[in-house]
Formats: structure tokens, C-alpha cells, sequence
């Protein structure tokens, strides 16, 4: 996993840069982060992590990561910026009942800003799954995500962003030698009105913009 450094962009958008992307995800929805390994989906999940974990004057809030294919790296995590000690991590073994039990058990739970439900290539995840942390998160205060290799059609996600990988990134004397990192687009593959989460811009707003899109540079 990687560590970001730098967001830009396209033309044509206003510069938001991560801070703006990490504050889509609302509380008390299903959203979904859609992307194949290397593709920049597990460096912004940490990205929110760390965020999540390291604000406010008080201290972060609470993270519950239910891993399916135990494929989470703490030194990675740290390195991002994350607290550790406000994050649990349920390992699954590639047991999916076992990572959707537990997902839907922890989402029920008070005192958890965020459950991350990190299936990764494990899945496809059953539509009656989806419905049923939709409504075991729904007027509650905590985000909830679900990161797959693949979209499910019929998913009641709020929120799709999806993640492919560009061109990496390469430095030293020419000949260029030695990768520096990775930069990965994100976009918005679907979005429904909501009210955006605390950390975004403010009550109220409705997501807009399905299309919409960031490219991400993440240093390893």
C-alpha cells in the first residue's frame, strides 16, 4: 500500500485535492470503493483512515477494518499516518460469510466513525449482503465502506468512487531507475443525494457530479 502525496485534478475542476475526496463519504450510507490491486483503492482507504483516526483536538475517532483476505499491512498504515491503537482489525482468513457476519455486527456497534468491509478479490458479495448493511448502517453516524476488485449491479450504494492505476512514476539520473510511486485516477461511478459527511463541506450539500474525477500520486 502507498502513502499520498500530491492530488491534482484534471482540467476543469475546481482543486480540491484529497482532503475534498476523503469528505465525500457520508455517515449512515453504503458507499462502495470499486478497484482491482494497485489501482490506488487501499492507499485511500488508509488515506481515510489515517484522517479518520488522527482529527479532532480530543483525539480520532474509532476504526473497525474487517479484512477478508487478511491483506492489511500495519506498517503501511502507520506509515499514512493512522493511530493504530483506535483501530481494530478483524482478519477473515478469504472466509466471506465470515467477513459480512462480522461487517454487519460491527456496524451495529455505537462508537465506530468508520467499518471498512475490505473484500479485495473475495466475493462477488451477495445483493441481500449489500441490502443488509444498508439498513444496519442507515441513521446511524458511522461511514460505512465496502472496497471490492468489482461493482456489483443493484448495489444500494449512496456513494461508488472507482480507482484504476496510471503510469508509475520513476526517478534518478536518466536512465530513469528507481520507482518513487504510483499515481491512480479516482472517479465518481455513482452518486445519489445525501448529506455529506462532517468531514466534507458542510451539512446539507448534495454529492453531485457522477464522472468526476481526481488523478492521486502516492509515494511508496
Amino acid at each position: 500500500m502507498a502513502i499520498p502525496i500530491e492530488s491534482s485534478p484534471p482540467p476543469g475542476w475546481e482543486r480540491e485535492g484529497i482532503d475534498g475526496l476523503l469528505g465525500l463519504f457520508p455517515p449512515g450510507r453504503l458507499s462502495e470503493i470499486v478497484g482491482p490491486r494497485s489501482s490506488g483503492a487501499s492507499s485511500l482507504l488508509l488515506a481515510l483512515i489515517a484522517r479518520i483516526t488522527t482529527s479532532g483536538s480530543q483525539g480520532g475517532g474509532q476504526v473497525a477494518f474487517v479484512d477478508g483476505m487478511d491483506a492489511l499491512d500495519p506498517a503501511s498504515a502507520a506509515a499514512s499516518g493512522a493511530d493504530l491503537s483506535a483501530l481494530l482489525w478483524v482478519k477473515c482468513g478469504g472466509r466471506l460469510r465470515v467477513a459480512l457476519s462480522a461487517a454487519d455486527l460491527l456496524v451495529r456497534c455505537p462508537g465506530f466513525a468508520l467499518v471498512v468491509l475490505d473484500l479485495d478479490e473475495l466475493g462477488p458479495m451477495p445483493a441481500s449482503a449489500h441490502m443488509r448493511l444498508q439498513r444496519a448502517v442507515e441513521g446511524g453516524d458511522t461511514i460505512l465502506i465496502t472496497r471490492s476488485a468489482r461493482h456489483r449491479e443493484g448495489s444500494p450504494a449512496s456513494l461508488v468512487l472507482a480507482t484504476r492505476r496510471l503510469a508509475p512514476r520513476w526517478m534518478g539520473l536518466r536512465p530513469l531507475t528507481r520507482l518513487a510511486g504510483l499515481r491512480s485516477e479516482v472517479s465518481i461511478f455513482r452518486s445519489r443525494p445525501h448529506t455529506l459527511s462532517p468531514l466534507g463541506r458542510g451539512q446539507g450539500e448534495g454529492l453531485k457530479g457522477e464522472g468526476r474525477r481526481w488523478t492521486l500520486d502516492w509515494t511508496l
